[in-house]
């Protein structure tokens, strides 16, 4: 099964850099993140709803292309791989629990 490279733009990617608050996203991928609401409101504070909705909107297309099951999937941003199913689930709940996150602070 073919690799499909995934890219995270801005500001999802502002996002997740500001919640890369664990350890550093080179070292432990996506468990260098924080999903906790909290943190990611802090977020949504400091940039205002617009930017809220437009990461929400990129966080759902990313969200269907790993649901997607034709293809892994890899990215270099979030040093990260979907070899497996099981590591497809873990970045499925990763996204899952950021973008409850965002549905929370564009609600603040």
């Amino acid at each position: 099964m073919p690799y499909v490279s995934v890219d995270v733009p801005s500001p999802l990617s502002q996002c997740i850099i500001f919640c890369e608050i664990e350890c550093v996203r080179g070292c432990c991928g996506i468990d260098a993140v924080s999903t906790d609401p909290a943190v990611v409101e802090a977020w949504c504070r400091e940039v205002g709803s617009n930017t809220v909705v437009e990461a929400r909107l990129q966080l759902a297309e990313l969200i269907e292309v790993v649901e997607d099951r034709s293809h892994r999937v890899e990215s270099a941003f979030l040093n990260h791989r979907t070899p497996d199913h099981a590591a497809g689930r873990q970045l499925l709940d990763f996204l899952s629990a950021l973008e409850a996150g965002l549905v929370a602070g564009d609600a603040s």
